[in-house]
């Protein structure tokens, strides 16, 4: 075989190869594209337009409701959302394309509003009133008034939804109520000014923001007791915990900073500038996005979990105050 067979086959072989190598590259590179969300997509997200007494959705939706929109909530299907107007003394519920189902008159100043897992009640804190309102939602009828203390200003519920725990700013406490018999049945002491919380997935810790002290408590609910205090950015703050427990996210409107604190060891560990006066924070379903209302510059931002950086800014209207998602209310 002469010197010249001999390099054709050479440049044959090579350029096959070459073919195999190019052909696995893309199919990597397309297999990885699809395991990856784009940012860009909508997620089915909720929040109070404070500016404009409306309720907004990422796909450019107002729903039109009261003066000082505060706080909202989503059932766990998404069907139904509920969010308080503080100057109105007004709860106003929606379907999820924004039709308006009810206009509740509860107590004075509502601020938290949560539907409880089932998705039949929700629980209303009455800053004002020193109580909770609790609705049907069959009805959107208030079936009991709950004097709870002073200033109660937001609601978590135990992931089985038998417990509800309130905050108490004025009391410097947490009030935890009976669902099952709409009772009271016991106060945690917290300090000082607990003002939004959240619970983790096993139902063993409340994280409390404490607007006060400029921290959040790490409580223990089985010993009713607080075992750590972690100091954070200057509140009042939104508080969220991921849905694998092991992150905890807490905004700080008088600053500029996401704070995120590691489950674990319950130490912060890095905090993220994200604009003036980030409040609503949530995490979504599967924990790899994080969205921040940032009440000074009128825009959510977008901040990937696995690298804690901003991934975009998203312009949404005047005052985005508080976020829910289904799977996150």
């Amino acid at each position: 075989m002469s010197g010249i067979d001999k390099a054709a086959i050479v440049w044959s072989i090579a350029v096959v190869v070459i073919s195999i190598g190019i052909a696995l590259i893309a199919q990597d590179d397309s297999s990885l594209k699809s395991t990856i969300s784009p940012v860009h997509e909508k997620p089915e997200i909720f929040f109070t337009l404070q500016g404009e007494n409306s309720v907004g959705t990422f796909d450019g939706k107002k729903f039109d409701a009261g003066p000082n929109m505060t706080y909202i909530s989503v059932s766990s299907d998404g069907q139904l959302i509920i969010a308080s107007s503080s100057a109105s003394d007004t709860v106003f519920a929606y379907d999820k394309n924004g039709n308006k189902l009810a206009s509740i008159k509860v107590g004075q100043t509502p601020k938290g509003v949560k539907i409880n897992p089932e998705g039949t009640l929700v629980f209303v804190a009455n800053e004002k009133s020193g109580s909770v309102s609790i609705i049907e939602t069959d009805s959107f009828r208030i079936i009991k008034e709950i004097p709870i203390g002073e200033i109660p200003h937001n609601i978590v519920f135990s992931p089985d939804g038998d417990m509800a725990f309130v905050t108490l700013q004025g009391g410097d406490s947490v009030g935890i109520i009976d669902v099952n018999d709409l009772k009271i049945i016991d106060f945690i002491p917290v300090e000082k000014m607990p003002h939004n919380l959240d619970i983790t997935p096993d139902g063993k810790y409340l994280f409390t923001a404490n607007i006060g002290t400029s921290d959040v408590a790490v409580i223990d609910i089985e010993a009713k007791k607080i075992i750590k205090k972690i100091p954070v950015s200057t509140g009042h703050h939104g508080i969220d915990i991921s849905p694998d427990g092991s992150r905890v996210y807490v905004s700080g409107i008088g600053s500029n900073l996401v704070n995120v604190i590691d489950a674990d060891t319950l130490e912060l560990i890095k905090t993220i500038p994200v604009g003036d006066g980030p409040h609503g924070i949530r995490v979504n379903q599967d924990g790899s996005l994080l969205y921040v209302g940032i009440t000074k510059t009128n825009e959510i931002a977008i901040i990937n979990t696995q690298s804690l950086e901003i991934e975009q800014m998203i312009s949404v209207g005047k005052i985005p105050f508080w976020l829910a998602l289904p799977n996150n209310p």
